[in-house]
């Protein structure tokens, strides 16, 4: 499984609006210039946050991104899920694809297990712990 580049930018700019919790909005611009992340590829992204209630927009003078909830309460199984759907290491675990051989497959068995506790440990992440690891 590879962590594609919009989990891994919208993660970055979480992390700023972490840093950020309970102040002021963080416009677009500045989210784009402190992790060097495209401006429309991030608008994407955060348009998609927003529509899975982890951030909210303000607009007009000063506008800009907010953490819809604290950072302890967003997961990091969550923004993967916002931003790449179901975490699938293999085709037999993603819901929205198909197999040719799901049926008898030797292997799917352990690639569940392996899949659940992955799931499982990124639940258990949070940005508050995120940001401790960074030191704030």
């Amino acid at each position: 499984m590879r962590v594609t580049r919009k989990s891994d930018y919208g993660l970055r700019a979480l992390c700023t609006l972490a840093r950020h919790y309970n102040r002021e909005p963080v416009s677009i611009g500045q989210l784009s210039a402190e992790h060097k992340i495209p401006e429309p590829f991030l608008e994407k992204i955060m348009q998609e946050l927003r529509e899975h209630g982890l951030v909210e927009a303000t607009h007009g003078r000063g506008g800009g991104y907010l953490l819809k909830k604290r950072p302890s309460q967003i997961s990091l199984r969550e923004i993967v899920q916002a931003l790449d759907g179901p975490i699938a290491l293999v085709t037999c675990l993603d819901p929205s694809l198909k197999c040719a051989i799901e049926d008898g497959c030797p292997t799917s068995p352990i690639w569940e297990i392996v899949n659940h506790q992955l799931e499982e440990y990124l639940a258990s992440l949070t940005l508050s712990d995120v940001m401790k690891l960074q030191g704030e």
